[in-house]
């Protein structure tokens, strides 16, 4: 069993509220784990269109806005303990509020991760959590809530299911997943940080990031490591940034600037990348 944290991609088309006033209104609203269609007054929202079609568009206090075909997917497979509160635009196309009432205390305190911030308050880790899948059982959209707090975690979780449906089905979205009963935070944490040291030891030559950065500009289509991190240059010479995930593949990003960590590993040119990425599987067990 899994869980899946649904929410929007906000480099693709997005939703906001036109009237911050109306906004506060509906961030009160959404608090609830009641039904309020029946006190609902669709509020003003703008359509921004960067030319990125999405399905899911916004999220605001743990629901999410959702394009028609959305609302539909999830009737005809009778997804419970929601409801649709509708959106007025000036576009020919609906879209809805999302409110999902099922919230579930499901959050194993002692072996879920805590982090601690900038304020020294401890937080569970939103992607590094285990779970009840006693109480999870038949629940295929929900949220979840925080131990003893009278609040939930600001996200919307889905099961295998409903994940297999919306991956797809539709477009413009985000389903990461956050939780395995097979396969805990702390195996993969453990199998990324082998990922990473073997990708370390394959590097034949290392230096710091600015000539990192300028091997990348120079050698387009070409990869520079550093353990669970990757650099490359697109043909308008931009560095983009990628992570290394559990498959062996990257996640990528065009950064806004760089985290200072980056700054201060070393970084490095492998030996053949079929070689590297042959030893890579079989360190953590691909087949």
């Amino acid at each position: 069993m899994k869980a899946w944290l649904l929410d929007y991609y906000p480099p693709n088309n997005t939703i906001e509220f036109s009237d911050s006033e109306e906004s506060d209104q509906v961030y009160e609203a959404l608090g609830s784990d009641k039904p309020i269609i029946q006190e609902w007054s669709a509020p003003n929202v703008e359509f921004n269109d960067v030319g990125k079609p999405a399905d899911i568009l916004n999220r605001y206090t743990g629901a999410l806005v959702i394009s028609r075909k959305v609302k539909e997917l999830l009737e005809q497979n009778h997804i419970e303990h929601i409801e649709f509160l509708p959106l007025s635009t000036a576009t020919e196309e609906e879209y809805y509020i999302l409110h999902v009432m099922s919230v579930i205390d499901c959050i194993d305190t002692v072996n879920s991760k805590v982090r601690t911030y900038y304020d020294d308050v401890p937080q569970f880790d939103e992607y590094s959590l285990v779970l009840d899948h006693k109480a999870l059982q038949g629940q295929h959209i929900f949220r979840i809530k925080l131990p003893s707090e009278d609040r939930e975690l600001s996200y919307i979780y889905v099961s295998d299911f409903l994940q297999e449906i919306l991956s797809h089905s539709i477009v413009g979205y985000q389903l990461v997943e956050i939780w395995d009963s097979e396969f805990s935070w702390k195996a993969k944490e453990e199998k990324h940080e082998r990922m990473g040291q073997e990708i370390d030891s394959s590097l034949l030559e290392v230096f710091d990031f600015d000539k990192a950065k300028k091997f990348a500009r120079k050698n387009k289509g070409h990869m520079v490591y550093s353990g669970e991190w990757a650099i490359k240059a697109d043909k308008e010479k931009q560095i983009w940034l990628g992570n290394l995930q559990l498959d062996g593949s990257y996640s990528w990003i065009n950064p806004i600037y760089y985290p200072p960590i980056l700054l201060e590993l070393q970084w490095g040119i492998p030996e053949r990348s079929k070689t590297m990425f042959s030893r890579l599987k079989e360190s953590v067990g691909f087949k």
